[in-house]
């Protein structure tokens, strides 16, 4: 999945499936994706609705979680 456009199509489908509601952090989830905050490895995969090593044996969690 493309980075930004990715990470907009999942916020869009959270958003249509009733999990993202608020205002507030439907606009945060559209700010701040989550991308920068992973490994140069996994970042292909941010806008997967899924946990992802971030190394030393942690995940970051799942955008949903």
């Amino acid at each position: 999945m493309g980075s930004e456009r990715g990470w907009e199509r999942l916020v869009e489908r959270l958003v249509a499936e009733g999990i993202l509601r608020s205002p507030q952090v439907i606009c945060a989830f559209r700010r701040v994706p989550r991308g920068p905050f992973l490994p140069e490895a996994v970042k292909p995969y941010a806008a997967v609705d899924s946990p992802l090593p971030i190394g030393f044996q942690q995940t970051i969690s799942a955008p949903l979680g």
